[in-house]
């Protein structure tokens, strides 16, 4: 049954097509994900859904908000009050993988939106994927202050090295997971382990 409601103001109707559109998500993952879908869960006309959002990224990039958010709270939480220097950097990578593991949907989600023809103009996507970059960068430099990181190194330039690397990582230790497993029998957070410390210590001062 559907659950949508007749008369609601534009401000509720955009909170209830994105509720829906992360229901839908958490059930079948980004790359099944359809507008129809969410049609089908809230009971409303398509129409209605594309008044509010133009496309199928737009309306993703909304629930990623959420994801990203998310993935912001676990980098706090990693860096926050804890040892500084490379160990840090280590840290906020590994808490990347812990992310994955704890929500795969969402991970799922944030990857798709690093794909090129990714397109959005969301005011809200973009200001939180910039308090990530802002947050990162900030550490960095303030590391880079205490002198337990190569002042050398431009912020914003090693802020998106980690990201990238980060995800490659992420994606290849899923793409060759059964192969990791049963041919070489490494154990998968001892391998994003190692990359983490070994990118970490190149960034040592």
């Amino acid at each position: 049954m559907g659950i949508g409601t007749k008369h609601l103001s534009k401000k509720s109707r955009e909170q209830q097509i994105v509720i829906a559109a992360d229901t839908v998500l958490q059930q079948v993952g980004v790359n099944n994900f359809t507008i129809d879908q969410v049609v089908e869960t809230l009971d409303i006309a398509k129409g209605t859904v594309y008044k509010y959002y133009k496309s199928k990224d737009e309306l993703l990039s909304m629930v990623s908000i959420k994801a990203l958010r998310l993935l912001l709270d676990y980098f706090k939480l990693t860096v926050n009050g804890k040892e500084g220097g490379a160990e840090s950097i280590k840290a906020m990578l590994m808490s990347c993988y812990q992310y994955a593991q704890s929500y795969p949907e969402y991970f799922e989600l944030i990857v798709y939106m690093e794909r090129p023809e990714f397109h959005s103009q969301m005011d809200a996507y973009a200001s939180i994927s910039a308090e990530i970059t802002d947050f990162v960068k900030t550490h960095i430099s303030k590391e880079q202050q205490l002198g337990t990181i190569n002042k050398e190194l431009k912020p914003l330039t090693v802020t998106y090295v980690l990201w990238g690397s980060c995800m490659g990582m992420m994606n290849f230790i899923e793409s060759k997971r059964n192969f990791i497993k049963n041919v070489d029998d490494i154990d998968q957070r001892e391998l994003i382990a190692t990359y983490a410390g070994l990118l970490a210590s190149g960034m040592e001062a």
